[in-house]
């Protein structure tokens, strides 16, 4: 089940900052279905997304994360082992670069795993 803390909180904020839906989606760089679907809590948002509206918001991506309800399937422990050594030697070199170009580089690999899934769904 999905977090419906979200959408409470991003009707909050839009009355907070006297936002409509559609503005804070042109104003993050979303559709407004994407915001229309968080807010009605019809889907697990993206990272993409949730990044989009917490940049533009000025909040803590981990914040709306946490909202959305990522963390809940996953194991965030800081022992974390890759059985690809080649996966762990990738991973090592983004987490060195900065923030602005590790932040494309893990939208690059999201929408990757996104489309995987996609087509795993339809096979």
């Amino acid at each position: 089940m999905l977090n419906k803390g979200l959408g409470d909180f991003l009707i909050q904020q839009c009355k907070k900052r006297k936002l409509s839906f559609r503005r804070l989606s042109m104003n993050a760089g979303l559709s407004p279905g994407t915001i229309h679907n968080i807010v009605t809590n019809k889907n697990r948002p993206s990272v993409f997304s949730l990044n989009a509206i917490a940049d533009y918001l000025g909040l803590k991506r981990e914040y709306l994360w946490q909202l959305a309800g990522l963390f809940e399937d996953m194991d965030y422990s800081t022992e974390i082992t890759f059985s690809d050594p080649q996966v762990k030697f990738y991973f090592v070199q983004v987490d060195k670069l900065p923030r602005k170009k590790r932040t494309m580089i893990l939208s690059v690999i999201e929408v990757l795993i996104a489309s995987f899934k996609t087509e795993d769904e339809t096979e």
